[in-house]
């Protein structure tokens, strides 16, 4: 005889190792997003209501106003370099001898800054992952800026908050018109008293400062076998420890080729002039901003110039922030 009792129907239960895996995934995914859910919670009772807004920073009504004002992280997010480390042109060359090691190639963007007989280069690469370096340079404390959103490079001196007491600065997770805006850090619980710059427009736009322009400071943004060449001699701003395995990354490469600033901006450069993300130089001169079209990719000046104070920006950034008509 066959046996006619039924076959047992499948369980629909999932096999415990699955659920355990859920239970890991669920897991790691609360350990990732907790933290920062925290961080938010304490940013907004410590800074305010509005802290998503202002990263609690005091805004003049016509920044608070600007419908192109993007809050895109905390100030500490990125984080600057204070007193970088300063390596000679021997350590750099012995770098790259090893294509492991190797930090910088004849074709690597610094920007070239000689002041009081020194000469010193701030790699891109590194300035891409940091934006602000705080420096002193032949007894000048300067500041030089780099911000891959708006390709905007300058350099400036830095103002003193009291007598031998240069200001240091920092990214304020703050952009208008996806320009970067900069902080004075005061320090902790000081962030009210602290004014926003712009590096592009090159004065502070909100806060006591308000109104006070930056002393820019002669660069040159070229390649580094053209500064290597104009001076042998030269220091390099090394690679900090804890960013180390961040330096050989090239997060915009795809950013630059589709050509299209990531935030907001108004008003638009005539359609169909130039790239969008084209470099300009922009000269101050007898207070008037003058917009010239770079004349290389790298918007390097010929070998033989002299260094001048300007800055380095996009184009669309020039038409967003009205420079050419200051």
């Amino acid at each position: 005889m066959t046996d006619s009792r039924p076959s047992p129907a499948p369980s629909l239960r999932p096999p415990l190792w699955l659920l355990g895996l859920l239970f890991l995934l669920c897991g790691a995914v609360l350990a990732w997003r907790i933290p920062p859910l925290l961080k938010s919670i304490e940013e907004r009772e410590r800074l305010g209501p509005d802290a998503f807004i202002t990263n609690g920073f005091q805004l003049s009504d016509s920044l608070r106003s600007d419908p192109t004002l993007v809050r895109f992280g905390a100030p500490e997010e990125v984080i600057p370099i204070d007193t970088p480390p300063i390596w000679d042109v021997n350590k750099v060359d012995d770098l790259a001898t090893n294509f492991r090691t190797r930090f910088l190639i004849p074709s690597s963007e610094v920007i070239g800054v000689f002041i009081d007989g020194k000469p010193r280069a701030y790699p891109l690469r590194i300035l891409q992952w940091h934006e602000v370096i705080n420096d002193t340079l032949g007894e000048v404390p300067i500041c030089v800026i780099y911000h891959p959103l708006s390709e905007t490079s300058t350099v400036f001196q830095r103002p003193l908050v009291a007598p031998q007491e240069p200001l240091v600065f920092g990214s304020s997770g703050l952009l208008v018109d996806c320009c970067l805006l900069i902080h004075d850090r005061l320090g902790i619980g000081r962030r009210r008293e602290e004014s926003l710059w712009s590096p592009t427009d090159g004065e502070a736009i909100s806060g006591p400062r308000i109104g006070e322009p930056l002393q820019l400071v002669p660069f040159l943004l070229t390649s580094w076998k053209i500064w290597k060449e104009k001076h042998p001699d030269t220091e390099v701003v090394g690679m900090v420890e804890s960013h180390r395995r961040y330096y050989k990354k090239e997060p915009y490469s795809p950013y630059r080729l589709m050509d299209r600033p990531r935030y907001p901006y108004q008003p638009q450069p005539p359609e169909g002039s130039r790239a969008n993300l084209s470099r300009v130089i922009v000269t101050r001169q007898s207070s008037l901003w003058v917009a010239q079209v770079s004349r290389s990719a790298i918007a390097e000046l010929p070998v033989d110039s002299t260094p001048f104070p300007h800055v380095v920006t996009a184009w669309f950034a020039v038409h967003a922030r009205q420079l050419e008509q200051q």
